[in-house]
């Protein structure tokens, strides 16, 4: 099929943990994309020019500053708009915010130490849930086009968010090949350990390593934990909970992660939700059993192939890698993989979303409502902010006054005396 040439401006999310899943993804979608006959250009510059596009494509929608910039710049531009989401319901997660303690799941609250803490912890949460959901109704009510990696997140995005079907596309994830091509035997002279249960994914708490650790605690079951550590204090709490079953061998390179997959029995991903899992895709594909979270498109994608758990139930994480661990190896899913997930297959279907808000003349509405519950939603964050701040200056000035009180009492002769007399009675003792 001959296709007239597209130029595409992706709008990427701006946030600060660096290079992640989505990214990759992207990656491989333009390249795929090129056989359409689309060149893109990847951005996180809210300014960039849009005259040269064709469509501009908003990919993950997770960040609600870029977001809101972004889609208010292409309305502006009257610019033809689609929007990759990426997303999932946060409400188990966020209901353990608001119903657990740190004594029950103590990753949760790493940086909130005192109760009036965790009640800011909580707060904050729900008004950034709140925050996102608006900025995203926001996008959703203006694109031509919602593109979802599953059928699953196509349906929670038309509940509650209120969107027609027409207006959703499937675009699944494909995987690189390279995943199938792994050293099992490279990986045991590298790393020690072969028939294992391998999480490989970045160490926050969103990841729920720390549940994998408490489930396999009783069980002879090697588990290797790989991925970076963006979250250095949660990552610590894992090693101090781990048993001598677990291996944290650090963030690996693809080649690595295919070995990894290739040693592996098992590959789990516990996480309080997952979009989709770039990583189970991979672990599937180099022979792995799969462990799923409950909350994302296991299942879909992987039907009964993948075994399901509840990222809040330790018992239920065992369970399923109990499971997993007790069925062989096979092909089948590699097989079911390679057949049905490919960058190709997802580029087809993005192309089609293109030429079809093309042909409509879509041009990306604003709705006032929306509008406005956005700029409330801001403007109560940002005062938020600023209570917060003051706060933290009150509480420097407070400090600061304390170490000058006594700075002018260490000052004091009778005062240096008394405590060099303790001093030297205290050496005098040891002695």
């Amino acid at each position: 099929m001959n296709y007239r040439p597209l130029s595409i401006l992706f709008w990427f999310r701006r946030r600060p943990y660096g290079r992640g899943g989505d990214l990759v993804a992207l990656e491989w979608t333009i390249d795929a994309l090129r056989e359409f006959n689309v060149t893109a250009t990847i951005s996180d510059d809210p300014t960039h020019d849009l005259a040269p596009y064709d469509i501009v494509h908003l990919y993950n929608l997770c960040d609600p500053y870029s977001a809101t910039d972004y889609i208010l710049r292409a309305a502006r531009a009257h610019k033809p708009t689609v929007a990759t989401p990426i997303y999932w319901s946060h409400a188990q997660y966020l209901a353990a915010y608001e119903n657990e303690s740190p004594a029950t799941y103590p990753e949760l609250f790493l940086d909130a130490p005192a109760p009036q803490d965790q009640a800011r912890l909580r707060a904050s949460r729900r008004e950034n849930a709140e925050l996102v959901h608006d900025v995203q109704q926001l996008v959703f009510d203006a694109v031509g086009k919602v593109l979802v990696l599953s059928n699953g997140e196509g349906e929670i995005i038309q509940k509650e968010f209120g969107i027609s079907r027409e207006k959703v596309q499937l675009t699944r994830y494909g995987v690189n090949p390279q995943y199938q091509r792994g050293d099992a035997a490279r990986f045991e002279r590298e790393f020690g350990v072969h028939d294992f249960v391998l999480c490989a994914a970045r160490f926050e708490h969103r990841k729920n390593q720390i549940g994998i650790i408490r489930a396999l605690r009783e069980e002879n079951i090697p588990l290797v934990l790989a991925g970076p550590a963006p979250e250095p204090r949660y990552l610590e709490l894992c090693k101090r909970e781990a048993s001598s079953n677990v291996h944290f061998v650090g963030e690996l390179t693809p080649a690595q992660i295919a070995d990894a997959g290739a040693a592996a029995r098992v590959h789990v991903m516990a996480s309080w939700w997952e979009e989709m899992g770039q990583a189970a895709l991979e672990a599937g594909l180099a022979g792995c059993n799969l462990v799923m979270t409950q909350n994302g498109p296991g299942r879909e994608y992987f039907g009964d192939d993948c075994f399901v758990c509840d990222p809040a139930d330790v018992n239920s994480i065992r369970i399923a890698i109990q499971r997993a661990w007790e069925r062989p190896r096979t092909t089948q899913l590699a097989e079911k993989i390679r057949a049905q997930y490919t960058w190709e297959q997802s580029a087809a279907a993005t192309r089609d979303a293109y030429d079809e808000i093309l042909a409509a003349k879509h041009v990306p509405t604003i709705s006032p409502d929306a509008l406005s519950r956005v700029t409330i939603r801001f403007a109560e964050h940002y005062h938020h902010i600023e209570r917060e701040h003051l706060k933290l200056i009150a509480g420097k000035q407070e400090l600061e006054a304390w170490a000058l009180e006594m700075q002018a009492r260490l000052a004091q002769p009778s005062l240096r005396a008394a405590l060099r007399g303790v001093l030297d009675s205290a050496q005098g003792k040891r002695a």
